[in-house]
């Protein structure tokens, strides 16, 4: 029996979000359709860094490698690669295709379970504090910062990855995909506040 391989044809995906919003100075796609797999296990560590993988020191921590692939790590044996633009398509296959030969490393198919938006605009942090109760400003949730946590009432996975402290401020947002409509629905909703305006000089 061939594998099921949830990394192959990015391109055949589709996504139901309606990607038209309301203009202000935060901006936001959706990249569901983007490559996602995730990893659980006692051996997913050594698994991940046999292939060359960087692993973040600790839970809730996200980091970047030079190929563009965002690590995420959201518990001490749970791990989620995020490929945003898919330019590692043919690594992200491989990697699955072994890990179904190893022990205690188990797949897990956040591709299909999670929706993935991407935010980006100084004024994120203000927007989230209307739709979440924790303070993802920039003081305290720093770039390769993650929190599971509630947006508008939607069980979200937030990371910061922000490319620098003088660069604008962008978060990914992986929320169940059954709620994925309502979710990009409010938070087009609270963007709104943040309308761009237009100053004619005369």
């Amino acid at each position: 029996m061939s594998l099921f391989s949830v990394s192959s044809q990015p391109e055949r995906r589709q996504s139901c979000i309606e990607q038209e919003h309301h203009l202000s100075s935060i901006s936001f796609y959706d990249a569901t359709t983007s490559n996602r797999i995730g990893f659980r296990g006692a051996q997913v560590a050594a698994f991940l860094e046999a292939h060359g993988i960087l692993i973040p020191e600790q839970p809730n921590r996200a980091l970047k490698m030079p190929n563009g692939l965002w690590i995420l790590r959201l518990g001490h044996t749970e791990f989620w690669l995020v490929d945003k633009r898919d330019q590692n398509t043919d690594a992200m296959i491989e990697l699955e295709k072994e890990a179904e030969q190893r022990e205690q490393v188990t797949r897990l198919y956040c591709q299909h379970s999670h929706a993935l938006f991407v935010l980006t605009g100084d004024d994120c942090p203000e927007m989230f504090a209307k739709v979440c109760a924790v303070d993802l400003s920039g003081d305290t949730f720093k770039r390769g910062c993650i929190a599971q946590t509630s947006v508008a009432r939607v069980s979200s996975v937030v990371v910061n990855v922000s490319k620098s402290e003088f660069e604008q401020t962008r978060f990914l947002i992986l929320s169940d995909i059954s709620s994925a409509d309502y979710l990009w629905k409010a938070l087009d909703d609270a963007a709104e506040e943040f309308q761009q305006t237009t100053t004619t000089i005369s």
